[in-house]
């Protein structure tokens, strides 16, 4: 009997593949892959190892793995039966080799030990138990070769090795390992379900030439071909970085309401009873407030060109006020707005500062605006050069005397109201906070007092959002108009006026700059060299709405520098975002972008747009070789850590187009030779059928 047949289906040859090589380079998992078509991940790949020894019982018991253990190669019906094996090199395997009909002998591509053990432990082995046995050579793990290797170990079991660049093999290291046995060699990956039917059916092909030359008598084993070449493997390309968007920091809540409390920049000064003072800003007022933006506007209406001439006296004695200020001590510059009942004192020694510095001159106050029979709640409204409480630098504040019937409690939290949006549900006095928002008309708190009084406190969520939203409306009004500015930039092509309280509760940049002892904090303008006035805007426009507004001038990469200057990381997302969409859209509309994102990189990675500069990187790597024939000269002047990370990370790699160059090399030879092959076969049948004949 034929021990090679199997008997339960006729004409079927029974192929046993025996998987021998060291531990964890991938054998069982490559004849799971096989045998059961598993797919794994990565991560369950490197984080996990499950030793399984294979025997033909899995066939008997399985009948999927029975189904996909039949196949058929060269027009000839096999079913394979695989053998897994132990890894260990004291380990007896003279069973599994026992009458083997191929040897299939792993290694990993990322363990150099393990393919110096093919010539010096293994090979010899397979020759001493199975000398006439074909063998062929198998390098696993092939997707390690292009793998992120940092992540890679990362997600590795613990205490396993790390895999280092230098392991990991290059494929002429294992073809010339297969060439000096005389085996061939294939390389496989189970992740990318890479070369694995390559491995097998040569293997198969193999194992019938080798039984071929021994049952000569079968014919249908007369196709079987010599194992044939395998393609190189081509790595796919990596996805392009997407963009992170970091959380966006909040809309200075926090910082309105210290910014309350401790007044810096203040131009609105309330009087309240002739006792309490309390410092404002005519930005949170006007913005959180219809009446109060009525007020101030018409005290602009009404006094247009007093703060030129507020701004001349204050030139003129700012080094004088200087002077007297620098005997101050520092606890006396942290504090806050003075308070009943130390008022007076505040008030006293205001004004003999003032006199001092020689503001009460003739015409520099103008008259008091009544405003009793404006609105209720207001007595009168005048402009005067006040000493600021924290800064103790002197400027024009609108003073705004309120009538007695206002109290200081329920106006200052009015006042916090309009900062932050906010109203404490634990607020004692609601009764008079209530009459207070009555008189000056402010309806929103005022049904936010109601809801918190009848217990239905959920339903201010949505007044505060509205809220919110009206706010943020005004506020881009004031930007685009400059009303209420109390600071006008000067750039390079031209002036943009802003707000220092929302600047300095929106960037830490502005609040050093206005808040702390330099020049600009006492300067109705500052000048900003080497800015635009297109990314200006766009910077404004996000301290002040915290979005993004692009337009088709703005410069991404202008607009970058700029927010990373003024330490602005989430502007710096916003717009590597902004820089990444406008290069896609080109691109896909078929313009050329290689020499932008040249341009792009090295000024990307010096403003700290890493996230933008990843992407030029993954855009030149993987059009390096379009974007080296355009632009050679730009590519050698790149840094040399750049250079570096275009020769690793290049697709096509260097290592597929060796293999692709090999690989075509060798195509063609083999075809010359089967043409000379097929020559010598036709010659000798013609010389067959022709001699006969004579011979007869």
């Amino acid at each position: 009997m034929d021990a090679d047949m199997d008997y339960e289906r006729p004409n079927v040859e029974t192929i046993k593949c025996v998987v021998v090589g060291d531990n964890a380079v991938g054998k069982t998992r490559l004849i799971c892959a096989r045998a059961c078509n598993t797919t794994l991940t990565q991560y369950q790949l490197l984080a996990t190892h499950v030793p399984t020894v294979w025997a033909i019982d899995q066939y008997r018991v399985c009948q999927e793995v029975l189904e996909r253990s039949r196949d058929v190669v060269d027009e000839v019906s096999v079913s394979l039966r695989l053998w897994d094996t132990f890894g260990d090199h004291h380990k007896d395997r003279r069973f599994a080799y026992g009458r083997s009909d191929v040897v299939v002998l792993c290694f990993s591509i990322a363990n150099p030990n393990s393919l110096n053990h093919v010539k010096s432990m293994w090979y010899p082995e397979i020759k001493h138990f199975c000398p006439r046995t074909p063998v062929v050579l198998v390098g696993c793990q092939l997707d390690l070769r292009y793998a992120d290797l940092e992540a890679v170990n990362r997600a590795r079991r613990p205490l396993a090795r790390p895999i280092k660049r230098g392991d990991i093999l290059p494929p002429e290291k294992g073809r010339e390992v297969a060439k000096e046995l005389g085996i061939p060699y294939y390389e496989t990956s189970v992740f990318d379900q890479f070369g694995i039917k390559d491995v097998f059916d040569n293997a198969i092909r193999a194992a019938l030439i080798s039984r071929r030359h021994l049952q000569f008598w079968k014919s249908h084993l007369k196709k079987v071909q010599k194992p044939l070449l395998q393609a190189p493997f081509l790595p796919p390309k990596a996805p392009p970085p997407v963009i992170k968007i970091p959380e966006c920091p909040s809309m200075g809540t926090s910082e309105a309401a210290c910014l309350l409390d401790n007044p810096l920049c203040a131009d609105v000064l309330f009087i309240l009873q002739d006792q309490e003072h309390i410092f404002a800003h005519r930005i949170y007022l006007a913005t959180s407030s219809s009446k109060f933006y009525d007020l101030f506007l018409m005290e602009c209406e009404e006094s247009p060109n007093w703060s030129e001439g507020a701004c001349e006296k204050e030139k003129q004695s700012r080094d004088f006020q200087e002077q007297i200020l620098s005997v101050d001590s520092e606890e006396e510059r942290e504090e806050g707005p003075p308070r009943t009942p130390q008022a007076e004192q505040w008030k006293s020694s205001n004004k003999s500062l003032v006199e001092a510095l020689g503001l009460e001159a003739e015409g520099a106050v103008p008259e008091t605006q009544t405003l009793a029979d404006w609105s209720k709640g207001f007595i009168g409204m005048h402009r005067e050069m006040q000493v600021n409480p924290i800064s103790k630098r002197v400027g024009p504040v609108t003073v705004v005397r309120m009538d007695a019937s206002v109290q200081p409690g329920p106006f200052r939290t009015l006042l916090q109201f309009l900062y932050t949006g906010q109203l404490d549900e634990k607020e004692k006095d609601l009764v008079g906070l209530a009459q207070i928002a009555e008189v000056l008309e402010m309806f929103d708190l005022r049904m936010m007092v109601e809801n918190i009084m009848n217990k239905e406190a959920f339903m201010n969520q949505e007044i505060t959002k509205a809220f919110h939203v009206r706010k943020a409306n005004r506020i881009k009004e004031c930007l685009s108009k400059g009303t209420f500015s109390d600071v006008t930039f000067k750039l390079d092509d031209g002036a943009i006026s802003a707000h220092k309280p929302l600047l300095i509760c929106s960037c830490e940049w502005m609040a050093a700059m206005f808040g702390g002892s330099f020049v600009e904090s006492a300067n109705s303008e500052v000048y900003l060299p080497n800015i635009n006035k297109i990314s200006m805007q766009a910077v404004l426009d996000y301290l002040y709405t915290k979005q993004l507004s692009p337009n088709l001038d703005l410069d991404p990469l202008e607009l970058i520098a700029l927010a990373n200057r003024f330490c602005l990381p989430h502007l710096v997302a916003l717009a590597e975002q902004h820089a990444v969409q406008e290069l896609t859209k080109a691109a896909m509309s078929g313009v050329g972008i290689d020499g932008e994102v040249l341009s792009y990189l090295e000024l990307a990675q010096f403003h700290n747009a890493h996230q933008l500069a990843a992407w030029c990187l993954h855009h030149i790597c993987t059009n390096y070789n379009s974007v080296c024939s355009k632009f050679r000269k730009e590519i050698k002047s790149k840094s040399a850590d750049n250079q570096e990370y275009f020769e690793r990370h290049r697709w096509p790699p260097v290592w597929y187009l060796k293999e692709e160059d090999h690989y075509q090399r060798v195509k063609r030879e083999r075809e010359k030779e089967d043409i000379a092959l097929n020559k010598h076969h036709s010659r000798r049948k013609w010389c067959f059928w022709n001699s006969s004949p004579a011979v007869a």
